[in-house]
């Protein structure tokens, strides 16, 4: 877990705009010891870890995208980025108001964490040039950024205040998130509002009630359902409701007796060792899983479970949690070797939620958020243990030796080759920047 500082020294700064005057500073930010503020002053020539801006508009972004930063998390499938909307409320070069702001992006990769990107500056025509990127994201525990961003406000608020200028729409906005922080209702229609995409009071009431009635039957799922689903408004709510009342797959889980422990680490470790603990309490700490052995696991039926046909296009598969331990799976995958890394997604999905002793619906789904990473890193090792992995391929790992893995695992070359370099024994196959899209309005 990482540490959010958002620092500042105030300046006396003559400006038109009383409101950008009273709050001009030096502004810093830093991830732990790590500087996102670090800079190259174009007009100056220097290199500094502050820059001179007016914390106003700054403070105005933060409140308006609130509810968003803290509950919608990165929708799936970005391969022409997230949308225009998502990116106002998620960017911090959408403070603007003439300002360059560092390349940040900030969303929740589940309840308890916020994430963290940063670029640095690509453009070669702004004032301020900013030098320090992320190669990869952080996690912030979302009660400190919480703790952070209130602090930064309260901050600015009250130099307006000591500034004669009270009453701002700032005051005002930030007074209003707090009241509804304190009503249970409006907190959660506020938070499914974000899941949603919709900024504060903007989501049709038929939308908000139809979000309230899902939530209450799926859980936090929802909120993953959501993301999944992140292209249509009223569609979006049409479409998890068409997944979730199919008639799915019933099994009752067989699994060996299982104490989940929740560590520190990153999603992906968590996993690892998960998926370890799972086989070898199966008594099978390495080689290939046979589909009969997933099939045992979650309980179900070979016949079953080959006669079902996904519904086309479906951007999600779910379970959800019957009476005496049983579930109805609605799977998605239609090849052999995507519904083998799908079932093993569902139990490790099934096994962390143990540790919550709750009915949430089971989700896996094309997203970024904690629990879709620790899903994949679990099927992967599960299937493909990298101990015997390594053994197998003996130093070699050249294509035809990962050809030969992919037969004998019945993975797909992707996972194959992503437990190779996820444990160092391949290198990327190009650098790549820490920002899951691309920076550009």
């Amino acid at each position: 877990m990482a540490d959010l500082c958002i620092d500042f020294e105030w300046l006396s700064c003559p400006d038109k705009d009383p409101l950008e005057e009273a709050t001009t500073a030096r502004l810093e930010i830093y991830i732990d010891d790590f500087c996102l503020t670090r800079n190259v002053n174009t007009f100056t020539k220097t290199i500094e870890n502050s820059v001179n801006v007016s914390l106003y508009p700054l403070a105005m972004w933060l409140v308006s995208s609130w509810w968003r930063l803290h509950y919608e998390i990165l929708p799936a499938d970005l391969r022409m980025g997230p949308g225009h909307n998502w990116r106002l409320s998620h960017e911090m070069s959408a403070a603007n108001s003439g300002f360059v702001w560092p390349n940040l992006v900030m969303a929740p990769p589940d309840w308890e964490e916020i994430q963290i990107w940063a670029q640095p500056t690509q453009e070669q025509d702004h004032s301020v040039f900013y030098l320090n990127g992320l190669n990869d994201s952080r996690i912030v525990p979302k009660k400190d950024f919480t703790l952070a961003v209130s602090s930064f406000v309260d901050e600015v608020v009250t130099r307006l205040n000591d500034s004669g200028l009270q009453d701002t729409d700032l005051s005002q906005i930030w007074s209003l998130i707090k009241e509804e922080q304190r009503d249970s209702t409006t907190n959660l229609y506020r938070l499914l509002e974000a899941q949603l995409g919709y900024d504060p009071g903007e989501c049709p009431d038929k939308l908000i009630g139809q979000a309230v009635t899902l939530e209450k039957k799926l859980g936090s799922s929802f909120s993953e359902l959501s993301g999944a689903y992140a292209k249509g408004d009223e569609d979006r709510i049409q479409q998890i409701y068409a997944l979730t009342e199919l008639e799915g797959i019933t099994g009752k889980p067989d699994m060996p007796q299982f104490v989940f422990q929740k560590s520190e680490g990153k999603p992906w470790q968590l996993a690892v060792h998960t998926a370890n603990e799972l086989r070898c309490k199966m008594g099978m700490p390495d080689g290939n899983l046979s589909n009969e052995n997933l099939f045992h696991l979650l309980g179900l039926t070979k016949e079953k479970y080959e006669s079902w046909m996904p519904i086309e296009k479906a951007r999600a598969a779910v379970a959800e949690r019957g009476g005496n331990g049983s579930l109805k799976l609605i799977p998605r995958k239609s090849h052999p070797v995507s519904r083998r890394f799908e079932l093993a997604r569902f139990i490790g999905d099934y096994l962390r939620l143990l540790e919550y002793d709750s009915d949430e619906w089971l989700v896996s789904a094309d997203l970024s958020t904690s629990r879709q990473k620790f899903q994949r890193a679990f099927a992967a090792e599960l299937l493909c243990p990298i101990k015997s992995l390594v053994e197998f391929m003996d130093d070699d790992f050249s294509e035809s030796a990962i050809e030969s893995a992919v037969s004998l695992f019945d993975v797909s070359e992707k996972t194959i080759e992503s437990q190779l370099m996820n444990n160092g024994y391949m290198l990327p196959a190009a650098n790549r920047s820490g920002i899951p899209y691309k920076l550009a309005f």
